[in-house]
């Protein structure tokens, strides 16, 4: 049941990421402001208009576990 929580726990920060990066973009692409983003090992500006990938689904987050098998 442990597990459960955390699983739920997980999912639910991810979604909470996720909203606020979305409304992060629509703020900045409302007020014409660059995006901050991380390329290729450094972090660069962006249009806001350019970041139409951010609002895509990101994959499912998969944990693994360590330690002593149940």
């Amino acid at each position: 049941m442990k597990k459960r929580k955390q699983s739920s726990l997980t999912q639910k920060a991810l979604q909470a990421l996720t909203e606020a990066v979305a409304k992060a973009v629509e703020e900045h692409r409302r007020r014409g402001i660059p995006l901050a983003v991380w390329r290729n090992g450094r972090a660069i500006s962006i249009p806001a208009e350019e970041a139409g990938a951010l609002h895509e689904t990101p994959p499912a987050y998969v944990t693994k576990s360590y330690g002593a098998k149940s």
